[in-house]
């Protein structure tokens, strides 16, 4: 699997390994900055991460927030703005509640 971080429109902007949430979150708020500095129209899309088979697939259709990644820890980084990190339990504790 690849370790690219691309745009809707195809660009590689930036590399996670899947290893560190947190090294993910720190990407994706580096890459935002350097898009906002392009006045780049390009997107980011969290289903579209790599690494996205380390997410479990029962959470693989959840659409209470964006779920950018999974780390091989079970740490997700979550939220419109990729700016928390909740693990798999609590991710799964809230899909509980038929947000999908």
């Amino acid at each position: 699997m690849s370790d690219e971080i691309k745009t809707n429109a195809g660009r590689v902007v930036g590399h996670w390994d899947g290893q560190q949430a947190t090294q993910l979150m720190s990407e994706l708020a580096n890459i935002r900055q350097q898009m906002l500095k392009e006045g780049s129209e390009d997107k980011l899309i969290a289903r579209e991460m790599p690494h996205r088979d380390q997410l479990p697939e029962d959470l693989h259709s959840f659409k209470a927030y964006h779920i950018w990644g999974c780390d091989a820890g079970g740490n997700c980084v979550v939220g419109t703005n990729a700016n928390r990190i909740e693990s798999i339990q609590k991710v799964r504790s809230f899909s509980l509640i038929e947000h999908h």
